[in-house]
């Protein structure tokens, strides 16, 4: 008997985390932090609380459809078998559950007119700095469609629509021939702090049905994380934050949809839709030593971002292997809010940029890819960052080390659409500009089974 009893035990303790598993319930409408947040009736009310629960391996949070949060979900690890599931629940036909990581401006008393054309905000938008951490207003967003044009200076505002966020105060400053909150139903200002969701160091982790919207750096962003899902996820209107000012003065903005940097491995995403993103929709990326493995992109429709999908990795003891991006729609980069703010408009469906990491088995395959502004594909050996304009195409043209892993780029059964007869270029490849998609083939052993329309 007591042996018995004994087995048993050993066999519950190994069974313990999915039988113990917790599903807790949000409501940002009708929820209490105070609440248990184990029913419907008892959900909790903010992503504060969220943040701060004691998850484990097992355990789901399910968000309420119809609901808003701001500011930044820090999801909780799970483990093998047993991730930490974050999703919804509610009527299908309610919006999926909204995360913001911006700042609503929508009153007029949020408005002060200070001058002639020139408004700002009543109050401070973020914590004033001097510092060269930046917490500024990447982006304002109107009504959901349109973006305002930063500027650097209140000097710079000249036409409807330019912003400025004085790092200084805090404050926003606007040009407006009105009150901009009598103007429009919505105004957003997307502000530079976390990512919406993120995801450094996180590790066997759902994340699904949520749609996240108007972060001015990334929508789901971090480094050293593994075994993550992202799927059926809505993610628009991200990026805009100043990130650097290069050597020569030019201020230069980031912003991607889903970025995985350096120490990335086992991750997916897949099912997601992603537009108006400052720059890549997703990507992988890394400097210094680092892995990145095993990451797999399927299945997601993608368009109107200046970057489809974007790589890179540095550090000539960093490994990339195993890199899938399969079954995607990608459609007209370089056509989104911020193409035309960029120091460097650079529309590209793949920007592959300067990579000294062992890369291999990096598979582009079974894609769409419908117009860009600039070009379909991009393989160059711009390191960028620390660089000048002027240092940058030198390096280019120079033909620096950095493309010596496209050796193990496997392009195949693509479908490329261009429009006809407009002149546009088809790949910038290692410095050349190629517009014959049979050239583009012979010269860089890519694409022999795809097809260009």
């Amino acid at each position: 008997m007591n042996k018995f009893v004994c087995m048993f035990a050993i066999l519950i303790a190994g069974f313990s985390s999915p039988l113990l598993a917790t599903v807790y319930f949000v409501d940002s409408q009708n929820g209490s932090d105070q609440a248990s947040g184990i029913s419907e009736g008892q959900a909790w009310r903010s992503l504060e609380k969220v943040n701060q629960a004691d998850l484990k391996p097992g355990d789901v949070v399910r968000f309420a459809r119809g609901g808003l949060w701001r500011g930044s979900l820090i999801p909780k690890s799970g483990a093998a078998g047993a991730p930490v599931t974050y999703t919804c629940y509610g009527p299908d036909e309610l919006p999926k559950p909204r995360l913001y990581g911006s700042l609503p401006l929508n009153r007029p008393a949020d408005w002060v007119k200070i001058e002639t054309h020139f408004w700002r905000t009543t109050v401070p938008v973020v914590k004033p700095t001097s510092s060269l951490t930046y917490c500024d207003a990447g982006n304002l967003i109107f009504d959901g469609n349109r973006a305002g044009v930063k500027c650097w200076s209140k000097e710079q505002l000249k036409a409807e629509g330019d912003f400025w966020s004085d790092l200084e105060t805090g404050h926003v400053w606007l040009f407006s021939n009105n009150n901009p909150a009598e103007s429009c139903h919505e105004i957003e200002a997307a502000l530079r702090r976390s990512h919406v969701v993120n995801l450094t160091g996180v590790h066997h982790v759902v994340i699904s049905d949520f749609d996240v919207r108007y972060g001015a750096s990334h929508g789901f962003g971090g480094s050293g994380n593994s075994n993550v899902t992202i799927r059926d996820c809505d993610i628009s209107w991200i990026g805009g934050g100043h990130q650097f000012t290069r050597p020569d003065g030019v201020q230069v903005r980031y912003g991607n949809g889903i970025e995985f940097w350096a120490d990335a491995h086992d991750h997916l995403v897949e099912g997601c839709r992603l537009w108006e993103i400052y720059d890549a929709a997703l990507t992988n990326q890394g400097d210094g030593k680092n892995l990145q493995q095993n990451i797999t992109y399927r299945n997601n429709i993608i368009w109107n971002c200046e970057y489809s999908f974007e790589y890179w990795n540095r550090d000539e003891e960093s490994v990339t292997d195993n890199i899938v991006f399969t079954n995607n729609t990608c459609l007209n980069a370089g056509y989104g809010w911020g193409h035309k703010q960029r120091p460097d408009p650079n529309g590209r469906h793949l920007m592959f940029y300067e990579t000294t990491a062992k890369t291999t088995n990096f598979v582009i395959t079974k894609n769409v890819f419908a117009y860009a502004t600039e070009s379909i594909l991009r393989v160059d050996s711009r390191r960028g960052r620390e660089q000048t304009a002027e240092q940058s195409d030198a390096a280019q043209k120079s033909g620096e080390q950095g493309i010596d892993w496209v050796k193990h780029l496997i392009m195949n059964n693509n479908v490329w659409f261009r429009h006809p007869g407009d002149g546009s270029l088809l790949v910038l490849w290692q410095s050349e500009k190629i517009n014959d998609f049979h050239i583009y083939r012979e010269k860089s052993g890519l694409d022999r089974n795809s097809i260009i329309r």
